[in-house]
């Protein structure tokens, strides 16, 4: 039986243009819940953005795992934290000084700031993610679990940018999470969604086969290719959808709110949810 849900959230449970869930996704969680099947966000998002983004539940988003698996919170507790290598990101900083169509971007003092960028050059480039209204010189020399770098242009440049730094800088993995959003996620080299899952898992006293995650982009992988029970929306990446066991509809029909619907039940009954047997229904 499946005890704890792991789900990414943009493109996946969530998918309307303000990145809030809708009220039904919200009743899927809280079945899930009334059954005792444990919910956790499985993002790339840090920690302070999902209580907007569930409509001011709090309560549907204290277990989570944030910042790509850097940050762990469980019952709204922070129970695990992995910073990123400074120095790392210092290299990062040089790197990107002969790349004039990115910037790093840092977590730092409780909002995101540009590193080495011209600000006016950040203002006339916005996105949906981000709102930096501030740059520094340097990379801060306090700890930091969230870091990414903007690009503006393509998404084929924004992979460019991200194989270029891969190449000069080991130590660290840049993921272009898809198309639509022009932006590296950086983590520790090897390092993924799949390090706070366990974490949730063994903290729980969980097994593998009791876990289920749901993804779209390519910063799920980490975490789809770890656990048996994986599941991809129809709108996934073509290397998620290769990727994930069972595939669902997209997320725009409410697919991974009505599997979490399946799970509480089939939890519920001391068995398998039925779009992972073998001839069970596709959801959405």
């Amino acid at each position: 039986m499946i005890r704890l849900v792991l789900s990414d959230l943009d493109a996946t449970l969530i998918w309307r243009d303000d990145h809030v869930v809708t009220p039904f996704a919200l009743e899927a969680i809280s079945a899930l819940r009334a059954v005792g099947v444990h919910f956790a966000p499985c993002t790339g998002r840090i920690y302070r953005d999902l209580p907007a983004m569930f409509a001011g539940d709090k309560d549907a988003c204290s277990t989570a795992v944030t910042s790509n698996g850097q940050l762990v919170y469980l019952d709204g507790e922070l129970v695990e934290k992995v910073p990123i290598d400074h120095d790392a990101l210092v290299s990062v900083r040089r790197e990107l000084d002969a790349v004039a169509d990115a910037y790093l971007v840092v977590e730092y003092g409780g909002e995101k700031v540009a590193v080495g960028a011209d600000l006016d050059f950040v203002r006339a480039h916005p996105d949906n993610f981000w709102r930096v209204e501030r740059a520094v010189g340097d990379v801060p020399a306090e700890p930091c679990y969230k870091s990414n770098v903007r690009v503006v242009g393509t998404f084929g440049r924004c992979q460019e940018v991200a194989a270029l730094l891969a190449a000069s800088l080991p130590a660290l993995d840049f993921v272009c999470p898809m198309p639509g959003t022009p932006h590296i996620d950086i983590t520790p080299h090897g390092f993924g969604k799949d390090h706070g899952g366990d974490f949730l898992m063994e903290r729980l006293g969980l097994t593998p086969d009791e876990v289920c995650c749901f993804g779209d982009a390519e910063n799920d992988l980490a975490v789809l290719r770890h656990y048996a029970n994986s599941v991809a929306v129809a709108n996934a990446v073509p290397a998620v959808l290769d990727c994930a066991r069972y595939r669902i509809g997209p997320a725009r029909e409410e697919s991974v709110a009505n599997a979490f619907l399946d799970i509480a039940a089939s939890t519920s009954a001391g068995r398998m949810p039925s779009f992972m047997c073998d001839n069970g229904p596709r959801l959405g």
